[in-house]
Protein backbone atom coordinates (compact mmCIF):
# COMPACT_ATOMS: atom_id res chain seq x y z
CA UNK A 1 0.00 0.00 0.00
CA UNK A 2 1.10 3.53 -1.06
CA UNK A 3 0.45 6.82 -0.39
CA UNK A 4 1.05 10.20 -2.68
CA UNK A 5 -0.87 13.97 -1.61
CA UNK A 6 -2.90 15.15 -4.68
CA UNK A 7 -4.25 18.42 -5.40
CA UNK A 8 -7.41 19.15 -7.48
CA UNK A 9 -7.96 22.70 -8.87
CA UNK A 10 -11.93 22.78 -8.97
CA UNK A 11 -12.11 25.98 -10.93
CA UNK A 12 -16.04 25.93 -11.05
CA UNK A 13 -16.31 26.70 -7.32
CA UNK A 14 -12.62 28.57 -6.76
CA UNK A 15 -10.98 26.45 -4.83
CA UNK A 16 -8.54 24.02 -4.15
CA UNK A 17 -8.89 20.56 -2.56
CA UNK A 18 -5.75 18.95 -1.08
CA UNK A 19 -6.46 15.17 -0.49
CA UNK A 20 -4.42 11.46 0.44
CA UNK A 21 -4.06 8.98 -1.80
CA UNK A 22 -4.02 5.46 -0.58
CA UNK A 23 -3.65 3.12 -3.76
CA UNK A 24 -1.66 -0.25 -4.78
CA UNK A 25 0.36 -0.74 -7.42
CA UNK A 26 -0.18 -4.71 -9.06
CA UNK A 27 1.56 -5.83 -12.72
CA UNK A 28 2.13 -2.03 -13.50
CA UNK A 29 -1.81 -1.34 -12.97
CA UNK A 30 -3.28 1.42 -10.15
CA UNK A 31 -5.82 0.60 -8.27
CA UNK A 32 -7.06 3.15 -5.77
CA UNK A 33 -8.07 1.95 -2.38
CA UNK A 34 -8.91 5.40 -0.74
CA UNK A 35 -9.19 9.24 -0.83
CA UNK A 36 -9.22 11.34 1.51
CA UNK A 37 -9.74 14.99 1.23
CA UNK A 38 -7.32 17.00 3.97
CA UNK A 39 -7.72 20.83 3.08
CA UNK A 40 -9.45 23.41 0.98
CA UNK A 41 -7.44 26.38 0.07
CA UNK A 42 -10.30 28.78 -1.85
CA UNK A 43 -8.91 31.06 -4.38
CA UNK A 44 -10.23 34.35 -5.07
CA UNK A 45 -11.34 34.41 -8.71
CA UNK A 46 -9.81 38.19 -9.30
CA UNK A 47 -6.97 37.83 -8.12
CA UNK A 48 -6.08 34.17 -8.37
CA UNK A 49 -4.52 34.07 -4.90
CA UNK A 50 -5.43 31.82 -2.00
CA UNK A 51 -7.91 33.92 0.22
CA UNK A 52 -7.77 31.09 3.31
CA UNK A 53 -7.49 27.33 3.83
CA UNK A 54 -9.52 25.11 5.88
CA UNK A 55 -8.68 21.54 7.48
CA UNK A 56 -11.24 18.77 6.50
CA UNK A 57 -12.17 17.36 9.76
CA UNK A 58 -15.11 15.78 9.94
CA UNK A 59 -16.02 12.23 8.30
CA UNK A 60 -19.80 14.02 5.84
CA UNK A 61 -17.32 16.80 4.80
CA UNK A 62 -14.82 14.32 3.52
CA UNK A 63 -17.24 12.14 1.99
CA UNK A 64 -19.38 15.15 0.31
CA UNK A 65 -15.95 16.02 -1.33
CA UNK A 66 -14.79 12.45 -2.10
CA UNK A 67 -17.92 12.15 -3.56
CA UNK A 68 -17.38 15.47 -6.20
CA UNK A 69 -14.21 13.62 -7.80
CA UNK A 70 -15.98 11.96 -10.73
CA UNK A 71 -14.59 9.01 -12.80
CA UNK A 72 -12.87 10.95 -15.48
CA UNK A 73 -11.04 12.82 -12.50
CA UNK A 74 -10.27 9.24 -10.85
CA UNK A 75 -9.08 7.86 -14.54
CA UNK A 76 -6.78 11.00 -14.62
CA UNK A 77 -5.71 10.17 -10.83
CA UNK A 78 -4.71 7.02 -11.79
CA UNK A 79 -2.95 7.59 -15.08
CA UNK A 80 -0.49 10.59 -12.50
CA UNK A 81 0.28 8.00 -10.42
CA UNK A 82 0.89 5.11 -12.99
CA UNK A 83 3.46 7.54 -14.79
CA UNK A 84 4.94 8.79 -11.37
CA UNK A 85 5.41 5.05 -10.72
CA UNK A 86 7.24 4.32 -14.18
CA UNK A 87 9.28 6.97 -13.80
CA UNK A 88 10.90 6.41 -10.74
CA UNK A 89 10.11 9.74 -9.35
CA UNK A 90 9.79 11.38 -5.53
CA UNK A 91 7.19 13.63 -6.76
CA UNK A 92 5.54 14.07 -3.40
CA UNK A 93 2.50 16.08 -5.00
CA UNK A 94 0.12 15.41 -7.98
CA UNK A 95 -2.30 18.18 -9.33
CA UNK A 96 -5.53 17.35 -11.36
CA UNK A 97 -7.72 19.40 -13.56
Amino acid sequence: MKNIKATWEDEENNRQIQFSVRYELENEAVEITNVTPEKISFICPDTNTVTRTVQVWTDKGRDMLASKLDIARMAQLKSCIAERETASTSQELISIL
